[in-house]
C-alpha cells in the first residue's frame, strides 16, 4: 500500500501529528510505501522520525510549489491523509487531490469551504472541537482507516538516535561551558518571533539575572531559525552575566540533543517547546493560545507546567511566578541529590 502524508506547516504542528504519522506508518508495515509532505523548516526532523519515508519538501515559493504540485500530480497512491486540512487550507487541498488516489482522508470544514472540503476528501471526517488537542486532532484521521487510536495520555511518540556527530557537538558545548556534578541547567526561549506569543525580552533578562545568583545554575539561551534579530538583543540584556550561555546552533536536531541535559525549560508556545517536551520538562508561558490545544505533552515522568494570566497576555505573568516554579524544582533536585 502507498500513502502520501501532508504536514506541510510549523515545527510545532507537524511534531503534534508526528504520533499519529507513527501509528500509521507501523500499520502500514515494512513493506508499504509512506511519502511524507513536510515544510521546508520540518525537513531533517521528517528525516528523522521518519527515515524509510520519502520526504518531499513544501517551500513558499512560487516556483517551487508548482514543482511539487507537477510530481505529485505523475504520482500514484492508494491513500492520502492531510493533517493539515483543518482548518480548511487550499494548498494542502490541492496536494490531496494532485495524484491519482481513490481515498483522501481529511476534516470536513463547517464554513465556506465546507462543501468543497467535502468533495476533496471522501473520506472525511467530521469537524473537530476547535479546542481538541492537535495531536487527538492528527489521531483522530486514523479511524476512517478502521484503526482504534489509543488515548492521548498513552501516546508516546518514539525517537531514535541523534546521530554521533551532532552528540559530539553537544558534549562539546556542555563541557565548554562547565558542566559538572550537580549543575542545574535552566534553558529559555526569548527570542520567538510571534510577538503576542512572547513574554518580552526585558522579562526574559530579569529572569536571567535573578537565577545568575543560584548556586549551580547554568543558563542556555536557546534560539530558531530567523531569530538573529532578537537573539542579538537579547544577548545585549544579558552581556554581564557569566553563567548564560547561548546555544550554538539553531539546528532542531541540535537543539533534541541539547534539551535532553535541560532540567528545566522556560519558553512560550512554539515549536522549540513541543521538541523540548519530548525530552525534558518544559514550564511555558502562555499567551492567546489555547493551552488544552497546544499544550505541550508530557516527556516520561515530567510534567509540563503551564502559566498563563487571566487576560490571556504573556506579559501579565509575572517575572516572580517563574521564578517560584523554578526554586520548587531546583529545590526538588537537590533534595534527591544533596552534596
Amino acid at each position: 500500500m502507498s500513502v502520501l502524508a501532508l504536514r506541510p506547516d510549523r515545527l510545532g504542528d507537524f511534531l503534534l501529528s508526528a504520533p499519529a504519522l507513527q501509528l500509521l506508518v507501523k500499520q502500514l508495515g515494512s513493506a508499504d510505501r509512506l511519502t511524507l509532505v513536510a515544510g521546508e523548516r520540518n525537513e531533517s526532523i521528517a528525516k528523522f522520525l521518519f527515515p524509510n519515508a520519502e520526504i518531499l519538501v513544501f517551500r513558499k515559493n512560487l516556483l517551487s510549489r508548482l514543482v511539487l504540485f507537477l510530481r505529485l500530480r505523475w504520482r500514484k497512491y492508494d491513500l492520502v491523509v492531510d493533517f493539515h486540512s483543518y482548518p480548511f487550507s487550499t494548498t494542502s487541498a490541492v496536494m490531496a487531490l494532485c495524484p491519482r488516489s481513490s481515498k483522501r482522508i481529511g476534516f470536513w470544514d463547517d464554513g465556506k469551504a465546507s462543501e468543497t472540503s467535502r468533495k476533496v476528501f471522501n473520506l472525511g471526517v467530521p469537524p473537530p472541537n476547535k479546542n481538541i488537542h492537535e495531536m487527538e486532532k492528527s489521531l483522530s484521521l486514523l479511524k476512517p482507516l478502521g484503526l482504534n487510536p489509543p488515548k492521548a495520555r498513552e501516546v508516546v511518540l518514539n525517537l531514535p538516535e541523534v546521530g554521533s556527530e551532532v552528540r559530539s557537538r553537544v558534549n562539546a558545548f556542555y563541557n565548554q561551558i562547565g558542566m559538572g556534578p550537580g549543575t542545574f541547567v535552566l534553558a529559555i526561549h526569548p527570542t520567538l518571533q510571534k510577538a503576542d506569543n512572547r513574554w518580552s525580552l526585558e522579562h526574559y533578562a530579569e529572569l536571567v539575572r535573578k537565577t545568575a545568583s543560584l548556586p549551580r545554575v547554568k543558563i542556555v539561551v536557546v534560539h530558531g531559525w530567523g531569530e538573529e534579530d532578537r537573539l542579538q538583543r537579547f544577548k545585549n540584556l544579558v552581556a554581564e552575566i557569566p553563567t548564560a550561555f547561548v546555544l550554538p546552533d539553531e539546528n532542531v536536531l541540535f537543539i533534541l540533543e541539547a534539551s535532553k541535559r535541560f532540567d528545566l525549560f522556560v519558553c512560550n508556545d512554539s515549536g522549540l517547546m513541543h521538541l523540548a517536551a519530548l525530552v525534558t520538562r518544559v514550564l511555558a508561558v502562555f499567551g492567546p493560545s489555547e493551552p488544552s490545544r497546544w499544550g505541550p505533552l508530557k516527556a516520561g515522568s515530567r510534567n509540563p507546567k503551564i502559566l498563563r494570566s487571566k487576560d490571556h497576555q504573556c506579559d501579565s505573568v509575572k517575572v516572580a511566578e517563574v521564578l517560584r516554579e523554578i526554586r520548587i524544582i531546583l529545590g526538588h533536585r537537590r533534595q534527591k541529590n544533596p552534596r
